[in-house]
């Protein structure tokens, strides 16, 4: 085969390479997350680096961080839960209403101790989706940083959503007493 020939061919490759790596690039991720998800479930703490490399391919792509931050707050290490919240932070910024991930996070701040941080996410949840799980914790950590009035203001909207909820029913006649 003629040089010039061979130089035409891969020119071609490249350029169809070039102009499909945008569509390919979403798909690619999706994959990765899936591997990262089969690496998971089998407790294998490689599944974090998929999540990670899946994000570099697609920076939007929310299950790929959501699962990203939740392996962080199952791994319950300071420096990982540090990073999780900044890569949910960015995320979050781009798409403000990834309920899944803002509670993802919520408890990752849980664990690091920065509950008014974990309250305001809790609660934003729980206000925008009536979701009377994510307002009890809100409560809980308005509690645990010391503004028990604003706990029971939470507690009392989550009783007006769903008053056979147990926790807040709980919590609420722990209040009285």
């Amino acid at each position: 085969m003629a040089p010039a020939n061979t130089l035409r061919r891969l020119l071609l490759v490249v350029t169809a390479l070039l102009l499909a790596a945008p569509l390919l690039r979403p798909a690619m991720s999706s994959a990765l997350v899936t591997r990262g998800d089969a690496l998971l479930f089998a407790r294998d703490a490689r599944a974090r680096a998929k999540y990670a490399l899946a994000l570099r391919f697609d920076p939007g792509n929310t299950v790929a961080a959501d699962r990203y931050v939740f392996s962080a707050f199952l791994s319950r290490k300071p420096s990982q839960l540090e990073d999780a919240v900044g890569v949910a932070g960015a995320v979050l910024r781009k798409r403000p209403n990834e309920a899944i991930l803002r509670m993802d996070r919520a408890l990752c701040l849980q664990l690091l101790r920065r509950y008014a941080l974990a309250a305001r996410d809790f609660e934003l949840v729980g206000r925008e989706r009536h979701d009377v799980q994510a307002l009890a914790l809100a409560a809980a950590d308005q509690r645990l940083g010391g503004n028990a009035a604003k706990g029971r203001q939470l507690l009392l909207i989550a009783a007006t959503i769903d008053p056979h909820y147990m926790p807040v029913r709980v919590a609420l006649e722990r209040d009285r007493r």
